[in-house]
């Protein structure tokens, strides 16, 4: 038995296995790092058929008819980024070859199509699609953990194996979080298109960085929002993900004590045009008064890998930024925070990170 679990786990195409009541039986490594989990569930297994209806039909056919049924070239959704695979459901038979589940099999095309582009063109050093970067560091990062967890267990009163088994599996959860980063940064993303508040939002990103509704003693968090603005038309999720990601750098830069603020007000420095309309923009501003940055640092802000936090990835502020841009926004920093110019008029200490956002238009009249 464990010569077959080491076949199905040594296999590089990602294969789940379900039952006809579509509750997971079985799943090898390499569907854990596509779907970037360490085993599945039943809400695993249905929510990613509920992403993928051609998936759905698959499965449905292969069950009522116990014939394979594949699809050369797809679109997976996993969550919020999507993948391209090619896709085979088999029956799984039981004694009298009635099929009793279904075998899903997905093979990945992006990395497949990367080695091949570059063989293509000449070029020996072949690059790995992220999907295929994520299998590749994944799928030993799964034996890892296991065998340090494995090692906790039996040492249970031993304090030094358990700092050791300790530093290895935080040294794992870190490297699959910088992966994870690293996919959602460089994959298709998801968005839902539907009116925001963007208030709403925002106080959503204040309560899950611990500063909302009340914040710790000694940090201030000032609100200076304006009431008015019209809704902007997106994500809210994503949106809210970029606000969590610039409070917390500004908690972070203030440390036990310091101020935050949040403003917002309708863009009145320029208009943008777009397919021949101009669309009227809001800006939301969120200042710290913490040390700030160099002029180096400042230049290197947005640079992948780039970080000044001593356990930060250096992608936070890559992803929000990408999350704003396909919003049809813009997001920037600029020095200076909260509190009074100094005497020689430069600016206060701080940063602000600023960005903007096309609000909806309101209908014309007739």
């Amino acid at each position: 038995m464990d010569l077959w679990r080491d076949i199905f786990d040594s296999l590089t195409d990602a294969i789940i296995v379900i039952s006809d009541k579509m509750e997971p039986i079985a799943m090898n490594q390499a569907a854990g790092t596509m779907l970037s989990v360490s085993h599945a569930t039943t809400s695993i297994v249905a929510n990613l058929i509920r992403q993928n209806d051609w998936l759905a039909l698959m499965v449905q056919t292969c069950l009522e008819t116990g014939q394979d049924v594949g699809d050369p070239e797809t679109t997976l959704a996993i969550g919020p980024r999507e993948t391209q695979v090619s896709a085979e459901v088999c029956p799984l038979m039981d004694g009298s070859a009635h099929p009793t589940g279904a075998i899903l099999v997905f093979h990945d095309l992006l990395h497949q199509k990367s080695a091949t582009d570059a063989a293509a063109d000449g070029d020996l050093n072949l690059r790995l699609s992220p999907a295929g970067l994520a299998h590749e560091v994944k799928n030993p990062l799964t034996g890892i953990k296991g065998a340090a967890e494995l090692m906790a267990g039996m040492f249970p009163a031993d304090p030094r194996a358990q700092q050791y088994c300790g530093v290895i599996l935080d040294g794992v959860n870190r490297i699959a979080s910088l992966v994870e980063q690293v996919m959602a940064v460089s994959t298709p993303q998801r968005l839902v298109n539907e009116p925001v508040n963007i208030h709403m939002v925002l106080h959503q990103a204040l309560r899950a960085a611990g500063l909302y509704p009340t914040p710790p003693a000694g940090v201030t968090v000032t609100q200076d929002f304006d009431p008015s603005l019209p809704d902007v038309m997106g994500d809210a999720t994503a949106l809210e993900r970029v606000f969590v990601n610039l409070i917390k750098n500004a908690a972070e830069a203030i440390g036990h004590a310091g101020k935050i603020r949040l403003h917002t007000r309708m863009e009145t420095e320029f208009r943008m045009a777009a397919q021949g309309q101009r669309r009227q923009f809001m800006r939301v501003e969120i200042s710290d008064s913490g040390p700030g940055l160099t002029d180096d640092q400042m230049g290197q802000l947005f640079t992948p890998f780039f970080t000044t936090k001593p356990l930060g990835t250096g992608l936070g502020l890559v992803l929000s930024q990408r999350i704003v841009a396909l919003h049809g926004g813009r997001l920037w920093a600029k020095a200076g925070g909260v509190g009074v110019p100094s005497s020689t008029g430069s600016p206060p200490p701080g940063m602000t990170f600023k960005l903007t956002l096309p609000v909806i238009q309101p209908k014309a009249t007739q």
